[in-house]
């Protein structure tokens, strides 16, 4: 009788929280999308040693159209009727912001070190926030605005320009600066994506388009940019291989995973600041993996980064959607008939 009560407890138990789960699927997506977008990182940074950066971004758009194809051949998902002009134009400009977030992205990590450009890149969450504010008709509080900022000191810290530190302009290589700018020039991409994901989710799109979409543009890309400058070349073992194609059905799994997260929840910003663990995932990996040190200094950034875009979600989560009280608030967003 006793253990009838323990199990039916027990039970009871499982329920709530798979109910917990089901009820905040946003959080699986986003902590999903963040743990592939991390090991895409370090596998760029172990590759980059061996292939031409442009090679890596074949490599993965070549992934990422595999996938998706693989994905539409499977579920045969239907584009919706309702405004297929319209949905057509949202996808062809997502891909292209895709496409130059993705090249971005990827010579980053080449350029710079994967800890510094993962931390640049999730500054893109105070970009989320302002464009909340002005496109989707988020409240804009004193609260983000200070989370904003303090986010920003945070990279200051892990990226520690030489105006701060005292380093000479001579001693920082063209090819980190150039790493550097192109995290931040990404950092703004990914941002208008993922307000770009609350339009095109209204429309139910299902999220093998964008992906397609995506790898369709930039396969022709990378294999054009590995001509033009020849620098193609071939993997010579089964584990460089693996890395190749891994790297790329990793970013797959991020950009869907996203996707589907901005879908379940209303507020993009709430969602994009639950990857900013990103930041001390790859951190931890590029010293255990690859042995690459950071400052006390650079580590205090990261942790000051996932504070305030985590402070960025606390102070907005107190605050009621407009669409929910009413849907002409958001004309931009609703779906036409």
């Amino acid at each position: 009788m006793a253990q009838a009560i323990v199990c039916a407890k027990a039970s009871v138990v499982c329920l709530d929280f798979w109910e917990i789960i089901t009820q905040r699927k946003e959080i699986i997506y986003s902590l999903l999308s963040v743990t592939m977008y991390s090991c895409a990182d370090l596998l760029i940074y172990y590759l980059k040693d061996r292939f031409h950066m442009f090679v890596i971004f074949t490599w993965i758009s070549a992934g990422i159209f595999t996938a998706s194809a693989i994905d539409g051949v499977v579920r045969r998902s239907p584009l919706p009727l309702d405004d297929r002009r319209k949905v057509i134009g949202l996808l062809a400009i997502n891909s292209l912001l895709s496409s130059a977030c993705e090249l971005g992205a990827t010579l980053a990590n080449v350029l710079a070190t994967p800890g510094d450009s993962v931390a640049i890149l999730n500054t893109s969450p105070t970009v989320v926030f302002v464009l909340s504010v002005l496109l989707l008709g988020d409240p804009f509080t004193l609260a983000g605005m200070s989370f904003s900022v303090l986010s920003v000191i945070g990279v200051a810290l892990v990226t520690q320009p030489p105006f701060l530190v005292g380093t000479l302009v001579e001693d920082i290589s063209n090819e980190y600066i150039t790493g550097v700018s192109l995290a931040g020039g990404s950092a703004i991409i990914q941002a208008v994506m993922v307000i770009m994901y609350k339009f095109i989710g209204n429309y139910d799109i299902p999220p093998f388009y964008l992906t397609f979409f995506n790898g369709f543009i930039c396969l022709p890309l990378g294999l054009t940019l590995c001509n033009v400058f020849d620098v193609w070349s071939t993997p010579h073992s089964t584990g460089e291989v693996f890395a190749l194609s891994s790297t790329g059905v990793a970013w797959y799994l991020g950009v869907t995973s996203v996707y589907l997260a901005v879908k379940e929840k209303q507020r993009p910003v709430c969602v994009i600041t639950l990857m900013t663990s990103g930041v001390v995932i790859v951190m931890i990996g590029q010293y255990l993996l690859f042995r690459v040190e950071n400052t006390w200094i650079g580590y205090i950034g990261a942790l000051l980064i996932v504070v305030a875009c985590i402070g960025i979600e606390v102070s907005g989560n107190g605050v009621d959607d407009p669409a929910d009280e009413n849907e002409e608030a958001h004309p931009m967003i609703e779906k036409t008939s």
